[in-house]
Parts: C-alpha cells; structure tokens; sequence
C-alpha cells in the first residue's frame, strides 16, 4: 500500500458497510466480504476469527443485529504506511438505536487494523 488516502477510504468503506446492514443484510455482507483478503483474521471480543463470511455475519448479526440503525464515527486516524503494508490506528463510535425499545446506545474504544494490498481485492 502506498497511499494514506486510500487506507482512510478502505476504514470509510467498511463503516458505511457495517451501518447499512440494518437496510439490507445480505447487501452488506456482500458490500463487507469485498473488503476482506481470503487469509483476514478479526478480532471483536469474541476471540480471534479467520474466515471473512463468519466476520461479516458476527458484525451484522451479533454485534449489530438488535439495532434498528448505527451510525459508526472514525477519528484521530494514525496511519504508518511501510512498502505493500499498513497498520491504523483510530478512536472509534458508535451511535445506534435499539429494536423494541427505542433506546439510543453510545459505544467507543480504539480500533486497529493492518493492511496489505492484495490485487484485486
């Protein structure tokens, strides 16, 4: 990888992705799995994943799917670029609606992420 920007347009891509699931799951999923190299391992606090479909559904089904709408906010990205790699580094929130009752839930932490580019993916 060699472009910054193209690192912040990956990170923008996946947010907008894990918030559209609550209008169409299977789109989103489809919309996340394109983001993914095949070797991808994630870790959300449920232990280490390694296959890109169990990440899109955990994203869209557990961690996500008792909202009615998210609204995922990056900030204060810091992001090394060495040759074909990266890593990120960012603040992250998350504003959503709960099904049922109504209730707006604020989440927050750090996110990071480590990149490599992979021709055509």
């Amino acid at each position: 990888m060699t472009d910054f920007g193209e690192i912040q347009k990956l990170k923008d891509r996946y947010c907008q992705a894990a918030d559209s699931f609550t209008q169409d799951r299977e789109a989103a999923i489809v919309r996340l799995m394109t983001l993914f190299t095949p070797d991808v391992t994630a870790d959300y606090g449920f232990g280490e994943m390694d296959e890109a479909l169990a990440i899109c559904t955990l994203l869209t089904d557990r961690i996500g799917g008792g909202s009615e709408w998210m609204v995922h906010n990056l900030h204060l990205p810091c992001i090394t670029v060495e040759g074909n790699t990266a890593s990120a580094d960012c603040t992250v929130n998350v504003r959503m609606k709960r099904r049922g009752s109504g209730q707006v839930d604020f989440v927050f932490g750090r996110y990071r992420g480590e990149f490599r580019h992979a021709e055509g993916v």
